[in-house]
């Protein structure tokens, strides 16, 4: 009597447990369907934005490039940078393969800073030169290139019924085959598009990886020549790249490796591109990391994560810099450029040695303005110039270089600076004199030597900073 009496409070429970099971088991469904069907609208959306934005960058270029008055010319390059900043904005959303969020995040963020430098070049009087020219062109049809391909892949998503977050199905299979991937290598979001949609965006990333040379952030940075570098040191094997590339990255423990490649040119190196650990949250967004064969240096990190509202200003950003830049060892570096654009701010340190501002050692750092990150940090010109200098004093005093000054100038400021000559070939010791003429102010550099003028740059102040022209 008792056994059946057990047996039928046992029979009880279980189709209690079971019905409340099957009820939790429903509900959840439903949730994981509305979930999957909201973000893979977000999705869908921003991946449609980022198509619709890119065309019309690729439009305004080549508006740019015909355009018969400077004034039109400066508002098609405008309206490029915006719409660059759209995409990449839409593109970070993105779960893609971890080298074309690398590839094709570096390049909407290099097109919109191009196109908004060539704005505030002739924004100042200096026209469009041949080699300007020549990059924007380049720009275009790249740009082109990628709107094809991204209406390409739409098509065929399109076509495939593809999403980018299928909802999933509660069964007995997908419950084993989670288990397995959570105990074993985990299956990322990154990787799901490019196995769905095979060689769509493997296209897009190999078309992103020729990239202009940009020419912004301040005086004295126009370009890297391809020379051989002047920092030079013992070479390193991947692994210990590896190594050192993980002691250069901010946040690098929430972050893997998820590919490596060889870098050719005058700074060969390893370019690793990092997703996401599952302790980083696993997010979207993903970063590459360029690391010299030659010392482990780091020569460049584009992070591509999305920027929240500013909580910190130009001053304190500057600052992050510094201390970045002092942790790494760089011991001497001063800030000489800033400039905030969409959330972030991106500023040139330069190194000063014995009261010499060394212009042509300089290293680019983009700062996060919502919590401070290091975001993006450019080392090449630093890497390719910087080595011991035997630096003659001047000859001249700071009140002779003056004398050929004009008298309607107000001198604010002079300083030592070493500037790259006008050939690019070499460099030479100047008289660095801040001025006002007016209500404009201008960088005038004398040479310490022989008193002559060597070069005049307007410095601009704006909301966002301050920039050279």
């Amino acid at each position: 009597m008792r056994r059946s009496v057990s047996w039928a409070v046992f029979g009880t429970l279980a189709a209690v447990v079971l019905t409340l099971w099957g009820v939790w088991t429903w509900r959840l469904t439903a949730a994981n369907r509305d979930l999957a069907l909201a973000v893979e609208a977000d999705r869908q959306r921003n991946f449609a934005d980022m198509a619709y934005h890119v065309e019309q960058i690729q439009a305004l270029l080549g508006k740019g490039l015909v355009a018969g008055t400077t004034r039109q010319n400066m508002r098609y390059l405008s309206d490029a940078h915006h719409h660059a900043a759209a995409a990449a904005t839409n593109f970070t959303s993105l779960p893609l393969p971890a080298e074309v969020s690398a590839s094709v995040g570096k390049f909407l963020q290099q097109t919109g800073d191009f196109a908004q430098s060539i704005s505030r070049n002739e924004a100042a009087g200096r026209e469009l030169e041949d080699q300007g020219r020549s990059e924007l062109a380049r720009l275009r049809t790249l740009s082109a290139d990628l709107s094809a391909q991204l209406q390409e892949i739409a098509a065929r998503y399109n076509q495939g019924g593809f999403r980018w977050s299928p909802p999933m199905q509660l069964t007995w299979g997908n419950l084993v085959r989670g288990y397995q991937s959570a105990v074993g290598k985990p299956a990322t979001q990154d990787q799901a598009p490019s196995s769905m949609v095979a060689g769509g965006w493997d296209q897009v990333g190999s078309a992103m990886e020729r990239l202009p040379v940009m020419i912004y952030d301040g005086p004295f940075s126009d370009h890297v020549n391809n020379r051989a570098p002047a920092r030079q040191a013992s070479p390193v094997s991947r692994e210990e790249a590896e190594r050192l590339m993980r002691r250069q990255v901010p946040n690098a423990e929430t972050y893997r490796v998820a590919g490596v490649t060889d870098i050719s040119g005058n700074l060969p190196g390893f370019s690793f591109q990092l997703a996401p650990t599952a302790a980083g949250g696993g997010a979207a967004y993903t970063a590459s990391a360029d690391i010299a064969r030659n010392g482990g240096f780091l020569i460049q990190l584009v992070n591509s994560r999305m920027v929240g509202n500013p909580t910190i200003d130009l001053e304190r950003a500057k600052a992050l810099g510094l201390e970045y830049l002092a942790a790494q060892g760089y011991a001497g570096m001063v800030p000489t450029y800033g400039q905030i654009s969409e959330g972030t701010a991106t500023i040139a340190y330069a190194y000063r040695e014995n009261g010499v501002l060394i212009y042509p050692d300089q290293i680019k750092i983009k700062v996060a303005l919502d919590n401070g990150e290091i975001l993006a940090v450019d080392a090449r010109q630093y890497l390719m110039s910087h080595h011991p200098r035997d630096i003659r004093p001047a000859t001249i005093t700071p009140d002779q270089a003056e004398e050929d000054i004009r008298p309607e100038l107000t001198i604010d400021r002079t300083q030592l600076a070493l500037i790259p000559s006008q050939s690019g070939t070499g460099e030479i010791l100047t008289y660095e004199f801040l001025t006002r003429f007016g209500e404009e102010t201008y960088l005038v550099y004398v040479n310490a030597y022989t008193g002559q003028e060597e070069q005049i740059l307007q410095q601009v102040q704006s909301d966002g900073g301050t920039f050279a022209l």
